[in-house]
């Protein structure tokens, strides 16, 4: 086991996070510690730092430090972007850092900011094609990428630090410097529309979580979770023109609003109106993930940080960290798919369904690692709130649904999801589908002994058979199964029939 310390000093903020990676790299994050420290703010004339801001650096970073040292952490990466790149002064800050603690930072370029980022994104995000857009303190960094591939970058040497206090943003603001700083916007990201961005956007940093958070709030959002929430242009428009007419002790009481990023807020919020607007964007999707992803991804992947497949990956990751059975999760999943192909005529859904069933199948029994009393309650929870990467917010949440019903159907509060959340009103109808498929294969291997090697499919007029290959006797499989005869009768309307091959 190695443990993995990653401290990234900010413009705005220092972060601080711990990883444990253990066997066949199975890693899960341990700590997650954030101190504002504001190294943007203040600058003088000449664009230096702050005597009081690079003590508070230095304190902070000595403090983080001493707790890696304290959680036993092995290793230590760390870098510095906008803030201390553009300072003069910037390199007193590294060297001070060093003195004090120790710890090494790596100042970062512009684009090497923009490639961990795009490298944090691209290991999460399901999507292939997109624009990645990262505002920070004092820079916002876009990457765009085609087929997971970067394909472009441009940084702006501004954030949303840097601009609140330009515009003076950070109490109620005065109409005339709302109207300057949309128009600065609105110049500086005509290099953007040049890049010719692929859809859809979608946002990491600060300023875009919180604008998920309070998007929650105002909607009463399910699920409570942030990573890739969709937000509506007319939302963040919304949310921009809320905070904007505030005072900071208001916006103090947003629901959703981190208290210290209270004053950084209406800078934030209209950066990203003007890059939906330039992009043409009619919704962002929000990611949690950061250019401390991408330093992570570095040095767990050193000759090529980019993962074959998010989705493998994560599934793989979750399955050796908590030590799940693995042949029998990937035998219901790979079972459940094959069944799902040979029913395609029957239930006539497409690639995405299949996609929630593998997950659903390899993780139908993931709540044991809480308890095996009501198991379908913590499947439910854990896929809703665990590291899962790769899926959309609403194929994560049928999968979470799919996955607690793989005994019994287990469906609490779904309208809820439908009318406060990712799905659609269509989405029971294919959950309803997908459970007597994943309950059938369940119970084909409900030993755990791969008795069953595969199925074999026969559909006629009024039933569908399902002929069962085994290795030895699966009788007791085969028995199983057939308890799932009247909820596939009333689902797809055919009598279910299971024998031996």
């Amino acid at each position: 086991m190695k443990r993995l310390g990653i401290i990234d000093l900010g413009s705005n903020s220092v972060r601080l996070i711990i990883i444990d990676v253990g066997e066949r790299n199975a890693h899960h994050l341990i700590e997650n510690i954030k101190e504002t420290v504001r190294l943007s703010s203040g600058l003088d004339e000449q664009g230096n730092l702050s005597e009081q801001a690079m003590a508070y650096a230095v304190e902070t970073v000595g403090l983080f430090a001493r707790f890696c040292e304290a959680r036993k952490v092995d290793r230590i990466l760390a870098v510095a972007t906008a803030a201390v790149r553009n300072a003069p002064n910037g390199h007193e800050l590294i060297e001070r850092i060093y003195a004090r603690t120790g710890v090494k930072i790596q100042v970062l370029s512009g684009e090497e900011e923009a490639y961990l980022g795009y490298i944090g994104l691209i290991n999460s995000t399901p999507f292939t094609n997109g624009l990645a857009a990262d505002i920070g303190g004092g820079s916002v960094k876009l990457s765009g990428f085609a087929s997971r591939l970067s394909k472009s970058a441009v940084v702006f040497e501004f954030g949303a630090l840097t601009l609140a206090e330009r515009y003076n943003l950070k109490d109620r603001p005065a109409a005339e410097n709302l109207q300057a700083l949309e128009e600065f916007l609105e110049l500086q990201f005509e290099r953007v529309r040049q890049m010719a961005p692929e859809q859809p956007l979608i946002g990491i940093g600060g300023t875009f979580r919180s604008l998920a958070r309070i998007y929650r709030r105002r909607s009463h959002y399910l699920p409570d979770i942030t990573d890739g929430i969709e937000i509506p242009l007319a939302e963040v428009k919304a949310i921009y023109d809320t905070v904007s007419q505030m005072s900071l002790n208001e916006r103090l009481q947003v629901p959703g609003l981190e208290p210290a990023r209270a004053d950084l807020i209406v800078a934030g919020s209209a950066m990203a109106v003007k890059l939906m607007e330039t992009v043409d964007a009619d919704k962002l999707i929000v990611s949690t993930a950061s250019i401390r992803d991408g330093i992570f991804y570095k040095y767990l992947l050193p000759r090529d940080p980019i993962l074959f497949n998010v989705l493998s990956h994560h599934l793989d990751n979750l399955i050796r960290y908590h030590r799940l059975d693995e042949d029998h999760s990937r035998r219901v999943s790979n079972l459940a798919v094959t069944l799902y192909d040979q029913l395609q005529g029957l239930h006539g859904m497409g690639s995405s369904a299949r996609r929630v069933l593998l997950v659903a199948g390899v993780l139908h029994e993931i709540g044991q690692v809480i308890s095996v009393e009501s198991l379908e309650k913590h499947t439910l929870y854990l896929m809703l709130n665990l590291p899962l990467s790769g899926l959309t917010q609403r194929e994560r949440v049928l999968a979470a649904y799919l996955a607690a019903s793989h005994d019994e159907a287990y469906l609490p509060d779904f309208d809820e999801y439908v009318a406060r959340g990712p799905l659609k009103p269509e989405d029971r109808e294919i959950v309803n589908k997908l459970i007597p498929i994943l309950q059938i294969i369940h119970s084909l291997d409900r030993s755990h002994t791969g008795v069953v090697t595969g199925v074999q499919t026969q559909m006629r007029e009024e039933t569908c058979e399902i002929l069962v290959v085994s290795k030895t006797n699966a009788e007791l499989e085969i028995k199983d199964a057939r308890r799932r005869a009247k909820e596939f009768q009333r689902v797809y309307g055919r009598e279910l029939v299971i024998n031996p091959r």
